[in-house]
């Protein structure tokens, strides 16, 4: 699924598939907590801001629009901190500010669908690591010629070589994955029949 094109009809459904609580019960924010919790500690084993992973949380967990204000507060961290992670955020694609018509506050809403969300990123990592990785190993053999008698030399580039030719697997998996936009359930048929064939 790419960005969100239709930020009226989006945020009109959102609105209309989960209406603004006026707080919410205990036992709802208290499940909620628990999630902003652990997506905020998981983050930190992907390399992922904890503040940046617990906004993302609370804006998916709710799924209703909130404004900076409401962020900071149900969050407990300071406008800067909630500015720079919003932008972050917005950058991967996962969360989206618009604003209503005749109101002066932006408000942000999170891609509540979670394979869409997983999806955008998987394709932003790519971009972000993987690629630039996989460049900097084709850079690095590109400085080992073929021709070089070294036996070191020689040595390294067979190793470069094998460890590009990873990376090239990874893209091929990744292209055949995302070649076309996929629902959740052609993946998981596209999974159970490739192990089908083991």
């Amino acid at each position: 699924m790419e960005p969100l094109d239709n930020p009226e009809t989006e945020i009109e459904e959102a609105e209309e598939a989960h209406p603004r609580p006026r707080s919410p019960s205990g036992v709802l924010e208290a499940a909620q907590d628990q999630f902003i919790l652990e997506w905020g500690r998981m983050s930190s084993s992907w390399g992922i801001n904890r503040t940046m992973a617990q906004i993302h949380a609370l804006l998916f967990i709710t799924g209703i629009p909130l404004e900076v204000n409401e962020i900071m507060d149900r969050l407990q961290i300071s406008r800067g901190n909630a500015s720079m992670n919003l932008r972050e955020l917005m950058d991967w694609g996962v969360v989206r500010r618009f604003r209503q018509p005749g109101d002066r506050k932006d408000t942000y809403i999170s891609e509540t669908d979670p394979y869409a969300m997983f999806t955008r990123i998987v394709k932003e990592r790519k971009r972000r690591e993987i690629d630039p990785t996989a460049e900097a190993i084709r850079e690095v053999i590109a400085k080992l010629p073929e021709t070089d008698p070294s036996e070191d030399v020689q040595k390294l580039r067979k190793r470069l070589v094998a460890l590009s030719e990873i990376f090239d697997l990874m893209d091929a998996a990744y292209r055949e994955v995302f070649k076309h936009e996929i629902s959740l359930d052609e993946l998981k048929d596209l999974i159970h029949r490739s192990t089908r064939d083991l």
